[in-house]
């Protein structure tokens, strides 16, 4: 439960990255920072 938690809310922190960013290149990278970081959160887990 905690691995999907970790999983989901990096998920969605990148989404809202994207979303908010107004699709910029800087704000892509770091949704894809933020994305894998929680990969590796929940693989950790």
């Amino acid at each position: 439960m905690k691995r999907f938690a970790a999983f989901a809310t990096a998920s969605w922190s990148a989404a809202a990255l994207v979303y908010f960013g107004q699709h910029s290149t800087a704000m892509l990278a770091m949704s894809a920072i933020v994305a894998l970081a929680g990969l590796d959160i929940a693989s950790s887990l």
